[in-house]
């Protein structure tokens, strides 16, 4: 198969792909799109269609395969393509984001109605929804990709239950995704501020997880609920802040215990990062206080931030401090001291209904020059028709009466025309007789 020529699914594209190093597949890609851009052919357009779709699902199954730190050199160079193609294609390539978010969604509901649950969906779905968010507008307030993969993240966040440590940073990329997604609209997403919650409850350990209220779809105490307590505080010292790393939703396990507390301290450490984004994103909001109350009791009352390292401890004190800054928006309804002055009121017009031909608001005298014009049309108008009956009545007679004539004329020419002929006829018999 020619570099040049577009592939029409996702195994030829794999093969021109294969073995090659990551520039060499940018200038297979490019020159794949310039020698199939739609102005050289009209079938070109169809093309191109079907290579974002391969595209895509070459950055969601194979490269998501690789190792991790393979992974963070695709993102930029693939992204630009694919954003290429979108802007080029915008409808296809909506119908087909479209597409792998409904099968994802339908494949969760079928776990769910066998199971009871599901789990968190791996990383190819995670790098898509990140995908979506950068090829769509996330502001809108409905658009036809962005709404069903909020609804679908939503889900996820309520409906997959939390086992692993795995489980833990899948939920976190997807609250990350979730802000990425309303930082403009600052919509409220009362999921994500559940799972962060719940996420909190799990650092906590069972002693003081009694009594605390829990939102729905999570249980205050089960087998999973100390996943993120710290088991031996020596760990604590070694430990450095960095992001989560991405072998951790990709799969892999880690065997040392110093390695799972270090995984522990930084998706704590996160989930009060994103604790605070969401006190900065909803600040505004009237009920800001009450959607943060259990957050604010969880935080300085109960999470056990002594046993943290210090950049732990300093984030934590810097969330706290966010929440409380922001004071109520609202106040609450009281009666006024003074009665409301009450609009001016204009006396209305009254104009009674009028008979046909009338106009309001004109006087008598101009009412009745009205009536009698329009009295005056409708008489001329009947004169017009009865003339106009009578020339037809005068027509149709005089028709009748040169018809008459006419047949009264052809019957005296023809009684005429039989005498002669007798005449004729008599004459030569005399003269037939004689000779």
């Amino acid at each position: 198969m020619a570099l040049s020529q577009a592939p029409e699914s996702y195994e030829q594209l794999k093969s021109l792909l294969l073995g090659r190093t990551m520039e060499e597949q940018l200038l297979v890609i490019e020159r794949i799109q310039r020698s199939n851009h739609p102005s050289l052919a009209v079938e070109n357009k169809a093309k191109l269609e079907k290579l974002f779709g391969s595209l895509l699902e070459v950055m969601l199954v194979e490269l998501t395969a690789k190792e991790p730190p393979g992974l963070k050199d695709h993102w930029i160079s693939w992204f630009q393509t694919l954003y290429d193609l979108c802007h080029m294609f915008p409808e296809a390539v909506s119908n087909h984001v479209k597409l792998v978010l409904q099968d994802a969604a339908h494949d969760m509901e079928e776990i769910l109605e066998v199971r009871g649950r599901a789990p968190f969906p791996g990383l190819d779905m995670l790098i898509c929804l990140k995908i979506t968010a950068i090829l769509f507008p996330t502001s809108d307030y409905w658009h036809p990709v962005v709404t069903p993969s909020m609804v679908y993240m939503s889900q996820l966040l309520t409906k997959c239950p939390v086992t692993n440590l795995q489980d833990v940073a899948k939920g976190l990329f997807v609250c990350c995704l979730f802000l990425q997604y309303v930082s403009v609209s600052q919509r409220y997403i009362p999921e994500l501020v559940n799972f962060l919650l719940r996420i909190l409850h799990m650092a906590i350990p069972v002693s003081g997880v009694q009594g605390l209220p829990l939102m729905h779809a999570f249980r205050s105490l089960d087998k999973n609920c100390n996943l993120l307590v710290i088991c031996e505080t020596a760990d604590t010292e070694t430990w450095q802040k960095q992001t989560l790393p991405l072998h951790l939703i990709a799969g892999s396990k880690e065997n040392s215990s110093t390695e799972v507390n270090h995984l522990r301290l930084s998706c704590i450490g996160l989930c009060l990062e994103l604790v605070k984004s969401c006190a900065v994103l909803y600040r505004t909001l009237p009920s800001f206080q009450e959607i943060m109350k259990p957050m604010k009791i969880l935080l300085s009352k109960h999470v056990p931030v002594n046993e943290y390292p210090v950049q732990l401890q300093d984030l934590h004190n810097s969330v706290l401090t966010q929440l409380e800054a922001q004071g109520q928006h609202y106040h609450p309804l009281v009666c006024e001291k003074k009665k409301p002055v009450p609009l001016k009121l204009f006396t209305p017009k009254i104009v009674k209904v009028l008979e046909f031909g009338r106009k309001q608001g004109s006087s008598e005298r101009e009412q009745e020059r009205k009536r009698l014009i329009h009295r005056h049309k409708r008489e001329l108008k009947g004169a017009v028709r009865e003339i106009r009956k009578d020339n037809q009545f005068l027509a149709r007679m005089q028709l009748v009466e040169i018809t008459e004539r006419d047949a009264e004329r052809k019957r005296k020419v023809k009684q005429l025309f039989g005498s002669l002929a007798e005449q004729e006829g008599n004459w030569k018999a005399m003269k037939k007789k004689k000779f």
